[in-house]
């Protein structure tokens, strides 16, 4: 068995910080996809196609607020873990991208995809800072290492995955509803089934020797 094989073996017997990475891995899936959406619809929906730097102008802006999002999702995650555990947490921010999703899928106008926007980034870093906590308390020094080199294969290949999916999916206006619909759902059901895994083991890493 492979290095990295045995820590996710390990990751998996572990069960806490397994779980983590799975949804940290879906997520990124899902926020790859919407990356795409942003291009398309910046380019090509809320600008007129045949200005380039309008286009350029209003993808840098809604990056900036999604970036704002992940600024509040910064701040806001320290002081929820005084009150909420690290993977009560996670669902709520999972359910916080379902709703990023469902305002998206309104209409492919500014004021819907700004909104969608700024509750993605939020959702995304408030998650990630949950699973990163989660990594790092409940991975044993010896397979630490590991544990985060399969964090970052994980991070990286789910969002050229995403890539690849959205371009399959995605009209040259980045705007579907039944896709944006969809990824409602799938945020919803990720959320339901990590909070499920969760209650199983009462929040507790597995022993293991």
């Amino acid at each position: 068995m492979t290095v990295l094989a045995q820590g996710a073996s390990y990751l998996v017997r572990r069960g806490t910080p397994g779980l983590a990475l799975t949804v940290m891995s879906v997520h990124r899936f899902l926020y790859g996809i919407n990356f795409i959406a942003l291009i398309l619809l910046s380019r090509n929906a809320l600008t007129d196609p045949a200005d380039p730097d309008a286009g350029l102008t209003t993808f840098a802006t809604l990056t900036l607020i999604s970036l704002i999002g992940n600024g509040f999702g910064i701040l806001a995650t320290p002081i929820a873990h005084e009150r909420v555990s690290s993977a009560k947490w996670i669902v709520i921010c999972l359910g916080l991208g379902a709703l990023s999703q469902q305002v998206i899928s309104f209409a492919p106008r500014w004021a819907p995809v700004a909104v969608g926007a700024w509750l993605l980034g939020f959702s995304v870093q408030g998650a990630k800072i949950a699973v990163d906590t989660i990594v790092q308390r409940d991975t044993a020094d010896a397979f630490r290492g590991r544990a985060f080199a399969l964090y970052d294969m994980g991070y990286n290949a789910a969002f050229v995955g995403a890539a690849g999916l959205a371009a399959v999916l995605l009209p040259d206006t980045g705007w579907s509803r039944p896709v944006f619909v969809a990824l409602t759902i799938t945020y919803l059901v990720l959320a339901a089934w990590y909070h499920w895994r969760t209650a199983v083991l009462r929040e507790t890493p597995r022993p293991v020797s």
